[in-house]
Protein backbone atom coordinates (compact mmCIF):
# COMPACT_ATOMS: atom_id res chain seq x y z
CA UNK A 1 0.00 0.00 0.00
CA UNK A 2 1.51 3.50 -0.90
CA UNK A 3 -0.83 5.68 -0.12
CA UNK A 4 -3.09 6.62 3.01
CA UNK A 5 -5.54 9.40 4.06
CA UNK A 6 -3.93 11.22 7.21
CA UNK A 7 -7.47 12.85 8.94
CA UNK A 8 -6.53 16.06 11.02
CA UNK A 9 -8.91 17.02 13.67
CA UNK A 10 -6.74 19.73 15.05
CA UNK A 11 -4.35 22.75 13.85
CA UNK A 12 -3.59 20.41 10.49
CA UNK A 13 -7.36 21.31 9.57
CA UNK A 14 -5.21 24.10 8.23
CA UNK A 15 -3.69 23.31 4.79
CA UNK A 16 -0.67 26.19 5.39
CA UNK A 17 0.33 24.61 8.60
CA UNK A 18 -0.39 21.01 7.89
CA UNK A 19 2.16 21.36 4.80
CA UNK A 20 4.92 22.42 7.15
CA UNK A 21 5.00 18.88 8.06
CA UNK A 22 5.35 17.90 3.95
CA UNK A 23 7.71 21.06 2.78
CA UNK A 24 9.36 22.00 6.19
CA UNK A 25 8.46 25.50 7.59
CA UNK A 26 7.32 27.47 11.11
CA UNK A 27 3.38 27.74 11.23
CA UNK A 28 2.22 31.05 12.09
CA UNK A 29 1.15 31.24 15.74
CA UNK A 30 3.48 28.62 16.83
CA UNK A 31 7.06 29.09 18.57
CA UNK A 32 8.71 26.12 16.75
CA UNK A 33 10.26 25.22 13.04
CA UNK A 34 8.59 22.01 11.41
CA UNK A 35 11.70 19.76 9.33
CA UNK A 36 9.06 18.52 7.15
CA UNK A 37 8.96 15.07 5.24
CA UNK A 38 11.44 13.28 3.40
CA UNK A 39 9.21 13.63 0.51
CA UNK A 40 7.90 17.30 -0.04
CA UNK A 41 5.38 16.48 -2.77
CA UNK A 42 1.49 17.79 -2.33
CA UNK A 43 -1.22 15.52 -0.69
CA UNK A 44 -2.85 14.13 -3.66
CA UNK A 45 -6.39 15.39 -2.49
CA UNK A 46 -8.21 16.39 1.01
CA UNK A 47 -11.97 16.00 1.47
CA UNK A 48 -13.67 16.65 5.10
CA UNK A 49 -14.22 13.38 7.25
CA UNK A 50 -16.17 12.66 10.30
CA UNK A 51 -14.92 10.49 12.57
CA UNK A 52 -16.72 8.43 15.22
CA UNK A 53 -14.67 10.04 18.27
CA UNK A 54 -15.36 12.67 20.57
CA UNK A 55 -12.88 15.82 20.72
CA UNK A 56 -11.84 17.37 23.61
CA UNK A 57 -8.93 19.51 24.47
CA UNK A 58 -6.23 19.35 27.16
CA UNK A 59 -2.62 20.13 28.45
CA UNK A 60 -1.39 23.64 29.61
CA UNK A 61 1.16 24.75 27.44
CA UNK A 62 2.31 23.80 23.81
CA UNK A 63 4.44 25.47 21.30
CA UNK A 64 1.17 27.50 20.71
CA UNK A 65 1.14 29.17 24.25
CA UNK A 66 -0.83 28.67 26.84
CA UNK A 67 -3.95 26.01 26.66
CA UNK A 68 -5.10 22.65 25.05
CA UNK A 69 -4.06 21.11 22.02
CA UNK A 70 -7.09 19.24 20.12
CA UNK A 71 -7.16 15.03 21.05
CA UNK A 72 -10.02 12.24 20.49
CA UNK A 73 -10.93 10.25 22.73
CA UNK A 74 -10.16 6.81 22.42
CA UNK A 75 -12.81 4.74 22.85
CA UNK A 76 -15.04 4.81 19.25
CA UNK A 77 -18.63 6.58 19.91
CA UNK A 78 -21.30 6.47 16.81
CA UNK A 79 -22.99 9.74 18.23
CA UNK A 80 -19.82 11.66 18.52
CA UNK A 81 -19.13 13.39 15.14
CA UNK A 82 -15.64 15.15 15.15
CA UNK A 83 -14.73 17.09 12.01
CA UNK A 84 -11.51 16.15 10.14
CA UNK A 85 -9.72 17.01 7.07
CA UNK A 86 -7.94 14.21 5.70
CA UNK A 87 -5.35 14.34 3.39
CA UNK A 88 -3.98 11.67 0.51
CA UNK A 89 -0.64 11.36 1.16
CA UNK A 90 2.37 8.36 1.08
CA UNK A 91 2.67 5.95 3.91
CA UNK A 92 6.14 7.33 4.20
CA UNK A 93 5.00 10.66 4.52
CA UNK A 94 2.32 10.05 7.14
CA UNK A 95 5.01 8.12 8.98
CA UNK A 96 7.35 11.49 8.79
CA UNK A 97 4.12 13.27 10.38
CA UNK A 98 3.60 11.27 13.33
CA UNK A 99 7.45 11.71 13.92
CA UNK A 100 7.20 15.51 13.78
CA UNK A 101 4.09 15.69 15.66
CA UNK A 102 5.97 12.93 18.66
CA UNK A 103 8.85 15.16 18.15
CA UNK A 104 11.11 12.22 17.61
CA UNK A 105 14.02 11.80 15.63
CA UNK A 106 12.99 8.08 14.20
CA UNK A 107 9.99 5.81 14.38
CA UNK A 108 8.93 2.46 14.08
CA UNK A 109 5.25 1.52 12.86
CA UNK A 110 3.86 -1.66 13.22
CA UNK A 111 1.33 -1.28 10.06
CA UNK A 112 0.36 -4.63 9.92
CA UNK A 113 -1.05 -4.51 13.31
CA UNK A 114 -2.71 -1.15 12.46
CA UNK A 115 -4.25 -2.37 9.46
CA UNK A 116 -5.63 -5.54 11.32
CA UNK A 117 -6.13 -4.78 14.77
CA UNK A 118 -7.20 -0.43 14.23
CA UNK A 119 -4.84 0.85 16.63
CA UNK A 120 -1.27 0.16 17.54
CA UNK A 121 0.84 2.30 20.34
CA UNK A 122 4.52 4.05 19.77
CA UNK A 123 6.74 4.43 23.15
CA UNK A 124 6.76 8.71 22.56
CA UNK A 125 5.18 11.49 22.16
CA UNK A 126 1.53 13.03 23.32
CA UNK A 127 0.19 11.60 19.69
CA UNK A 128 1.59 8.33 20.75
CA UNK A 129 -1.70 6.21 19.66
CA UNK A 130 -2.46 5.74 16.24
CA UNK A 131 -6.26 4.81 14.83
CA UNK A 132 -7.62 3.34 11.69
CA UNK A 133 -11.22 5.98 11.78
CA UNK A 134 -12.40 4.54 9.19
CA UNK A 135 -11.85 3.76 4.82
CA UNK A 136 -12.33 5.98 2.31
CA UNK A 137 -11.98 4.81 -1.43
CA UNK A 138 -11.29 1.78 -0.83
CA UNK A 139 -7.97 3.26 1.56
CA UNK A 140 -7.49 3.88 5.30
CA UNK A 141 -8.17 6.38 7.04
CA UNK A 142 -5.51 6.94 9.82
CA UNK A 143 -5.23 9.47 12.59
CA UNK A 144 -3.79 9.59 16.23
CA UNK A 145 -4.29 10.70 19.54
CA UNK A 146 -2.84 10.08 23.06
CA UNK A 147 -2.53 6.55 24.46
CA UNK A 148 -4.27 7.65 27.45
CA UNK A 149 -7.46 9.80 27.52
CA UNK A 150 -6.69 12.87 29.90
CA UNK A 151 -9.29 13.09 33.15
CA UNK A 152 -12.20 15.94 32.53
CA UNK A 153 -10.68 18.03 35.10
CA UNK A 154 -7.38 18.22 33.39
CA UNK A 155 -9.55 19.89 30.25
CA UNK A 156 -8.64 23.33 28.88
CA UNK A 157 -9.22 25.57 26.19
CA UNK A 158 -6.56 26.48 23.79
CA UNK A 159 -4.62 28.71 23.43
CA UNK A 160 -5.77 32.25 21.18
CA UNK A 161 -3.45 31.10 17.78
CA UNK A 162 -4.49 27.92 18.31
CA UNK A 163 -8.08 28.39 17.74
CA UNK A 164 -7.73 31.20 14.78
CA UNK A 165 -5.86 28.56 13.11
CA UNK A 166 -8.40 25.62 13.74
CA UNK A 167 -11.04 28.44 12.83
CA UNK A 168 -9.17 29.10 9.52
CA UNK A 169 -9.03 25.78 8.95
CA UNK A 170 -12.79 24.95 9.50
CA UNK A 171 -13.52 27.83 7.24
CA UNK A 172 -11.17 26.00 5.02
CA UNK A 173 -14.14 23.19 4.79
CA UNK A 174 -16.62 25.12 4.64
CA UNK A 175 -17.76 26.20 7.87
CA UNK A 176 -18.49 29.58 8.62
CA UNK A 177 -16.73 31.71 11.22
CA UNK A 178 -20.26 31.53 14.00
CA UNK A 179 -20.45 27.41 12.95
CA UNK A 180 -16.60 27.20 13.56
CA UNK A 181 -16.38 29.05 16.76
CA UNK A 182 -19.85 27.16 18.05
CA UNK A 183 -18.41 23.88 17.02
CA UNK A 184 -15.34 24.48 18.88
CA UNK A 185 -16.69 25.89 21.96
CA UNK A 186 -18.90 23.43 22.27
CA UNK A 187 -15.51 21.11 23.25
CA UNK A 188 -14.40 23.38 25.35
CA UNK A 189 -14.57 22.40 29.51
CA UNK A 190 -17.90 23.90 30.43
CA UNK A 191 -18.06 25.00 26.96
CA UNK A 192 -16.34 27.91 27.41
CA UNK A 193 -17.14 30.46 24.59
CA UNK A 194 -15.60 33.77 26.66
CA UNK A 195 -13.00 33.93 24.12
CA UNK A 196 -13.52 37.26 21.45
CA UNK A 197 -14.68 37.05 18.10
Amino acid sequence: MKYVWYASYGSNLLEERFLCYIRGGQPFGSTESEPGARDPSLPLRSIQFLMPYTLYFAKDRTKWGEGGVAFIRNKRDKQAHTLSRAYLITLEQFMDVVRQENRVETIAIDFKTLFKEGSVELTEGWYNKLLVAGYQDDLPVLTFTSHQDWPIEEEKAPSFSYEETLLNGLAELGLTKPEAKHYLTSHYPDGDSSRSD
